[in-house]
């Protein structure tokens, strides 16, 4: 039996992909390795329905005498210690200072190096606060664990940590996109949101880097050809507004519509209502909307760039994110081909299964394993 610590800041506070991952694992790990002891480690918790779960079912450690400030990144060490932790996992990106003098073997995920090769998107403060962080998890840890091999490579290259030291495993998503949504509840969520039972769908967040502007330009180049809308799923600051104007300039205001704020509950009808899933991201630690859609059942196409060819395998269809004509074209042969896009399903659904709660568990595990 071992006692694994994790960072839980994550956990309790982020409601997208960090979070998501840190909750699977957890998880997954309980699940599959009962008789471990799990002891989660947060500078506070933020009640949530997920959060009552962990609660009840884990022990967590916050701060007791020091500041949260700072906690994570050196204090923490006294409660690894007073808790007896035999391996640490750091779940994104980062390990406590001096963690090495302890004698707990220590492991951290690196999910994306994304900072390093789209700058403009991250202050500068933030920059330098994540060189530091990210140069000493890699150098310290015991092991590291990429989401992908487009990932492990990027940490290679850019940090310089022997491949030996790094283990890929690729995670999952929510079971609840498994489960099929029946018509009369996914006519009630479109309902909701005021669109149609059909259209071609994007989720994730409204950024530079995912392309947004070119999906929507992509989308204009064949509007007289599709009737259906593109709906835009996720939250944006400063490239969203660019976004705005252009579908404004183009009187796409009925075709194009932009949903922010959606509860994560309503996302699997949304998934298995839409036609397609469209997906141009320039540069992704893993793509986990892929692997949403797919165990939605719903076509995929996405770019060919990074890790998302490792999540779509044969079951989806590539292009090049930077052609804008290139992505118009996919868009518009699946909505003329439901025998294409029926294939893509087929392929998708047998794809999606080497994605799962029992591999994601014991390919971490098998992690701990090898340095304990």
């Amino acid at each position: 039996m071992y006692r694994i610590g994790f960072d839980a800041k994550r956990l309790f506070h982020n409601g997208t992909g960090l979070g998501n991952y840190s909750r699977s694992l957890v998880r997954s790990l309980h699940a599959e390795f009962p008789s471990n002891e799990y002891i989660l480690f947060t500078p506070s918790i933020s009640y949530t329905n997920d959060s009552f779960y962990f609660t009840e079912q884990f022990k967590v450690v916050t701060p007791r005498i020091f500041s949260k400030i700072g906690w994570r990144s050196r204090f923490m060490l006294y409660a690894l210690l007073e808790q007896n932790i035999d391996v640490y996992h750091g779940l994104s990106h980062e390990l406590p200072f001096k963690i090495e003098t302890t004698g707990i073997k220590s492991v951290v995920t690196i999910h994306d190096v994304i900072y390093k090769f789209f700058p403009n998107d991250f202050p500068m403060i933030d920059k330098a606060v994540y060189d530091i962080k990210w140069k000493h998890a890699c150098t310290r840890a015991d092991a590291l664990i990429a989401t992908s091999e487009a990932t492990k490579q990027d940490v290679v290259e850019l940090f310089g940590v022997s491949e030996n030291k790094i283990h890929v495993v690729y995670q999952t998503c929510d079971s609840m996109f498994e489960n099929i949504v029946n018509d009369s509840s996914k006519k009630e969520v479109c309902s909701k949101f005021s669109i149609p039972q059909s259209f071609i769908l994007y989720v994730g967040a409204i950024t530079e880097r995912k392309n947004i502007l070119n999906l929507v330009q992509a989308y204009n180049a064949i509007k007289q050809d599709v009737d259906i809308p593109l709906v835009l799923v996720g939250n944006g600051r400063q490239y969203v507004e660019k976004v705005k104007e252009y579908i404004i300039q183009e009187s796409l205001q009925s075709r194009v519509i932009l949903l922010s704020n959606v509860d994560s509950e309503d996302l699997p009808a949304l998934y298995q209502s839409a036609r397609m899933f469209v997906y141009p991201s320039k540069y992704e630690g893993f793509g986990i909307p892929i692997l949403e859609a797919l165990k939605s059942r719903t076509p995929v196409i996405t770019s060919n760039t990074s890790s998302l060819p490792e999540v779509g395998g044969n079951a989806t269809m590539y292009i090049n994110p930077d052609s804008i004509e290139d992505l118009s074209e996919a868009m518009l042969f699946l909505y003329r081909n439901q025998d294409a896009c029926n294939d893509l399903i087929q392929k998708g659904i047998a794809h999606a299964q080497q994605f799962s709660f029992s591999a994601f568990a014991h390919n971490t595990m098998n992690v701990y394993k090898s340095i304990l």
